[in-house]
């Protein structure tokens, strides 16, 4: 009896959870589909070649030409999507067109700046985007450079997030420049580099292990860079082959790219130092905003990535800052005000960890 009592018991309060559920309201079911990530598409442009690119984001918003790291395929702005609906709500369309030899891309040995710039121009042309604004990652620096002074006319602001320059009066050539690809793959590369998880390893401190799942999606990048041709199409030649050039070529004339310029670099990157914002400082004629954030490495593009979207939407004219638990973009003066108050950069989300000192706009 007593079984039998203690069954209805937990049948009953069974009954009492469901009805709870239930009593908070019908379920509003999505009438579309979720987002998945940004969607490659593909265009045979006038010379027979087969360009890999993404669009995402309202064809009347403001267009901007994504350029990512080292290593990374065209769809890099997944990395970004974290700040997916800020993103949406500043009206922003992203365009990335893939580099030489990455990801689907197929490898070109004598493709450099210059050939992916005239690509990039004929993807815009194709997508009938007249003015746009540019935004470099890392090695993405001497390629936005290029578009930039090739286009310096429709450019309509330039972003260089830990962007690297050159090597030549910047930095200590390092000690591949004079090795030959193999030796570079076999050196520096093999074992290493080819391993997606190894290549997005920043290490144990970086600001993006408060983001849920980033580093599984950056895995995933990793594995699209090197794996989407398939696995029989996996070569190392792509990836020493932009080495090469970092040492090699030049960076672009700037001198005629009038369009505002906003540099974000990490006073603690080690793998691209402050130097390169003074040489990005020294080349554009028209440095808006520069900043520099103190204890910071190799992952601003991303810990700041919220305030690179607001420089593209208002031009430096909005700080997004993190004021007594709400995130808020608020003009430059008053940012500095509840900055001295206790405000720190970027969104609330941010906070829910301890982190570095963010109090640097």
């Amino acid at each position: 009896m007593s079984v039998y009592r203690n069954g209805l018991a937990l049948a009953f309060s069974w009954m009492l959870a469901v009805g709870a559920a239930q009593a908070s309201g019908p379920i509003q079911v999505q009438n579309t589909f979720d987002s998945m990530g940004p969607e490659m598409q593909s265009w045979v442009d006038g010379k027979g070649k087969t360009l890999h690119y993404l669009d995402e984001g309202p064809r009347d918003g403001l267009p901007v030409v994504l350029v990512g790291g080292n290593g990374t395929s065209g769809r890099v702005l997944a990395l970004t999507d974290f700040l997916r609906s800020l993103r949406e709500q500043l009206d922003l369309r992203f365009i990335t067109l893939e580099r030489n030899g990455f990801g689907q891309t197929e490898f070109d040995p004598s493709g450099n700046y210059q050939s992916y710039a005239e690509e990039v121009t004929a993807l815009l042309d194709h997508l009938n985007v007249r003015r746009f604004s540019l935004v470099a990652i890392s090695g993405g620096g001497p390629y936005v450079a290029q578009i930039a002074s090739s286009l310096a006319p429709r450019v309509r602001s330039v972003h260089m997030a830990a962007a690297f320059s050159q090597t030549e009066g910047v930095m200590a050539t390092p000690a591949r420049c004079a090795l030959s690809d193999q030796q570079v793959a076999e050196a520096y590369l093999a074992g290493h580099y080819d391993v997606p998880s190894v290549w997005w390893d920043l290490g144990p401190n970086t600001a993006v292990n408060r983001i849920h799942g980033f580093l599984d999606e950056a895995a995933d990048e990793g594995a699209r860079f090197y794996y989407a041709k398939g696995s029989k199409g996996f070569d190392m030649a792509p990836l020493t082959h932009e080495l090469r050039l970092y040492c090699e070529q030049p960076i672009a004339d700037l001198s005629a790219v009038y369009a505002p310029v906003f540099l974000y670099y990490g006073l603690a990157d080690t793998t691209v130092t402050p130097a390169h914002a003074e040489f990005w400082k020294s080349r554009f004629p028209n440095v808006a905003a520069e900043r520099l954030y103190a204890g910071e490495g190799h992952d601003v593009q991303y810990r700041h990535w919220g305030q690179i979207l607001s420089d593209l939407a208002y031009q430096g004219r909005r700080i997004l800052l993190c004021s007594k638990g709400r995130s808020q973009l608020v003009d430059s003066d008053q940012a500095q005000r509840l900055l001295q108050r206790g405000a720190s950069l970027d969104i609330c989300a941010w906070q829910q960890s301890a982190g570095r000192s963010d109090q640097q706009p």
